[in-house]
C-alpha cells in the first residue's frame, strides 16, 4: 500500500511539474517603421527601423531577436501601410528564407517578416 501511495505522489509530482512548463511563446516588441521604398523586386519593401527596439523590448517583456534599427526588407507589408514615408508600429520577425534577387543593388537588406501591425484588433 505504501508503494502505491509513492507513485500515485510521483505522478502527481511530474503531472504539475509538466503543467508548470507550459509557457506562451515570446512576442516580437513593436518597432516603429518608417516605409522608405519599393525593393527591387515586385512585392518588397524597404523599412527603416528606430534604434531603440531593444529599450521597449525589456520592458514589455518581449524579444526584438536580431533588429537594432537601420533597414530591412519585407514581402508582407499590410497593403494600407504600402506608401513611402508612412510610419508604422510593426512586430517584425527574422525571415529565414532570402529576399528579394536584385541584379544591381549593391545593398542587400535582412528580409524580415510582419507579423503583426501593433494597436489593430488581435495584433496584441
Amino acid at each position: 500500500m505504501k508503494t502505491i501511495g509513492c507513485i500515485i505522489l510521483l505522478y502527481l509530482c511530474l503531472a504539475l511539474l509538466v503543467s508548470g512548463c507550459n509557457k506562451a511563446a515570446p512576442v516580437p516588441a513593436c518597432t516603429m517603421a518608417e516605409v522608405v521604398a519599393q525593393d527591387c523586386a515586385p512585392g518588397w519593401y524597404i523599412l527603416k527601423l528606430e534604434d531603440d527596439t531593444e529599450d521597449v523590448a525589456t520592458r514589455a517583456g518581449s524579444y526584438v531577436g536580431q533588429l537594432h534599427g537601420g533597414y530591412v526588407t519585407t514581402s508582407n507589408l499590410p497593403e494600407q501601410y504600402r506608401q513611402p514615408g508612412q510610419k508604422v508600429s510593426l512586430r517584425l520577425e527574422l525571415n529565414g528564407s532570402d529576399g528579394p534577387r536584385c541584379t544591381a543593388n549593391a545593398m542587400l537588406y535582412p528580409p524580415v517578416r510582419v507579423a503583426g501591425v501593433c494597436g489593430e484588433p488581435g495584433a496584441s
